[in-house]
C-alpha cells in the first residue's frame, strides 16, 4: 500500500497503491476511494485532472457520491462488459473508419486485433503487461507498438480512454540479422538471370507461358528496387515518358486471403510517401511495348492471363527454378530490392539518396543495404610516411 500524506480539508490525495493510481479524500466525515489506472507519468496527469474535478465539485456542492461521474469511460465499461471486447470493437472501428483498412484482410491489423482477443478480459492498466508478455521479434514488437500507440492516441483524443497506456513504452532495438534468401546478387548473377529470362533458356518447350513474359517485370525490379507490391501495382499513368520519370505512390498488396490477383488490395506505399524515380533510356525501351493500347489505370505488368502478377507463384514456379539452373544459391524475389540498395551504396550514393530512391529512411538503408558485394583489391596501408622536408 502506498504512503498517503494528510491533505488539507477538501483536497484529494493521489497515491501509488501497488502500482495503481488511487484517489482518496474525505467529505462530510465519509471516506472515499477511487481506483484508476496503472501508475505512470502520463496517467498521473490524467489522475490530477480527475482530482481537480472532484475538488471543484466538493466546493460547488455538486459532488457525486457514487463516483460514477469521475470514473474514466474505460473503467465504466469494465463494470458492464469485458474491456477486451470494448477495446477490440473500438479497434476495429478505428481500423475501418480512420485507417481505411480491414482487420480481416490486412496482416498487421489482423494480427494486432487477434493478439488483443487472446488477452481475454483485461483492464486498461494491464495493456503494457500483456503486450510485453508477447513473444515476437523486435521488429514485430515495434510495428505493433507503433500501431497500438496510434490507436490509443485516438481513443484518448475521442475520450474513449483518458490516457494512452503505451505512451511511455520505448521501441526495442532491432539487431541486424543475415537473411540468406535476401542476399544481394552480384553483377554477373544479375546479367545471367536477366539473360536466362529474356532468352527463355530454361523454359520448357511445352510451357504455355514463356519465362520471357516476366523479363520486363524483373528488369524493372533490378533497375529501380521497388517493393514487390509496388512493382505489381504500377499503373500506366505512373510512367511519365515526356518527363523521363516514374512515380511510386501506391502498392497492390497481398492480404490474408492470398497473393493472387483477386485477393490483393490497393494501398498507399509502406511509409505513405510518394517518390519519383528517374526513367533511364534502357528502362524506357523495356517498358514502352507494355504501354501500347493501355488505359491510364491499367497495370503495366500483368501475368500471362492479363491479371496482377502473383509474386509467390512466380517465385515458386519460375524464379527459383531459373536460379537453380544457373547454380545460384536460393534467393527470394525481395533479394532484387536488396541488390539495388546495396549497389547504390557500393557505387557511392549516400545513404540519404539511397533511402529516398527506395522509400526508406537513411537508418534503414545503412542497416539493410551496406552489403559488401566485392572484396577490395588491397587494404589501407599502415606504413610510416617519409618526411619530405629535410629541414624539419
Amino acid at each position: 500500500m502506498g504512503q498517503e500524506k494528510k491533505n488539507h480539508k477538501g483536497s484529494v490525495s493521489i497515491i501509488n497503491a501497488a502500482g495503481r493510481i488511487r484517489l482518496r479524500f474525505r467529505f462530510q466525515k465519509q471516506r472515499f476511494s477511487l481506483n484508476l489506472f496503472s501508475y505512470s507519468k502520463s496517467n498521473l496527469l490524467a489522475a490530477k485532472k480527475i482530482a481537480l474535478a472532484i475538488e471543484n465539485d466538493l466546493v460547488q456542492d455538486s459532488f457525486d457520491r457514487t463516483l460514477e461521474k469521475y470514473k474514466p469511460i474505460a473503467n465504466k465499461e469494465a463494470e458492464r462488459s469485458p474491456v477486451s471486447k470494448t477495446l477490440v470493437t473500438y479497434f476495429e472501428e478505428w481500423v475501418r473508419n480512420y485507417r481505411n483498412m480491414d482487420c480481416d484482410k490486412d496482416v498487421d491489423y489482423n494480427s494486432t486485433r487477434n493478439m488483443m482477443l487472446r488477452w481475454g478480459t483485461f483492464d486498461l492498466s494491464e495493456v503494457v503487461k500483456h503486450f510485453n508478455s508477447e513473444t515476437f521479434s523486435a521488429s514485430t514488437y515495434n510495428r505493433r507498438l507503433n500501431l497500438l500507440k496510434k490507436f490509443f492516441n485516438w481513443t484518448t483524443k475521442t475520450q474513449i480512454t483518458l490516457t494512452n497506456p503505451l505512451e511511455d513504452v520505448l521501441v526495442r532495438k532491432v539487431r541486424k540479422t543475415d537473411k540468406p534468401k535476401r542476399k544481394p546478387f552480384n553483377e554477373e548473377e544479375i546479367l545471367s538471370i536477366l539473360d536466362a529470362f529474356k532468352q527463355d533458356k530454361f523454359c520448357p518447350a511445352s510451357a504455355n507461358y514463356k519465362h520471357s513474359h516476366y523479363y520486363p517485370f524483373l528488369y524493372f525490379i533490378f533497375k529501380l528496387g521497388p517493393r514487390n507490391g509496388e512493382a505489381i501495382g504500377l499503373r500506366v499513368k505512373h510512367i511519365q515518358l515526356e518527363k523521363n520519370r516514374i512515380s511510386i505512390k501506391e502498392t497492390l498488396s497481398r492480404t490474408l486471403k492470398g497473393t493472387n490477383a483477386a485477393a490483393r488490395i490497393r494501398k498507399e506505399t509502406k511509409n505513405g510517401k510518394e517518390r519519383v524515380l528517374p526513367l533511364d533510356e534502357d528502362l524506357k525501351v523495356v517498358l514502352l511495348p507494355l504501354l501500347l493500347d493501355k488505359n491510364p489505370d491499367d497495370l503495366v505488368f500483368t501475368s500471362p492471363t492479363g491479371v496482377a502478377i502473383d509474386d509467390r507463384m512466380f517465385q515458386k514456379r519460375v524464379f527459383s527454378k531459373v536460379l537453380k539452373e544457373l547454380n545460384i544459391e536460393p534467393r527470394n524475389l525481395y533479394a532484387c530490392r536488396h541488390t539495388f540498395g546495396s549497389r547504390c551504396i557500393h557505387q557511392g550514393l549516400t545513404p540519404v539518396m539511397t533511402a529516398f530512391l527506395m522509400g526508406n529512411n537513411p537508418e534503414t538503408a545503412l542497416r539493410n543495404y551496406t552489403h559488401q558485394l566485392d572484396l577490395p583489391k588491397s587494404l589501407p596501408s599502415i606504413e610510416r610516411k617519409e618526411n619530405k622536408n629535410p629541414n624539419s
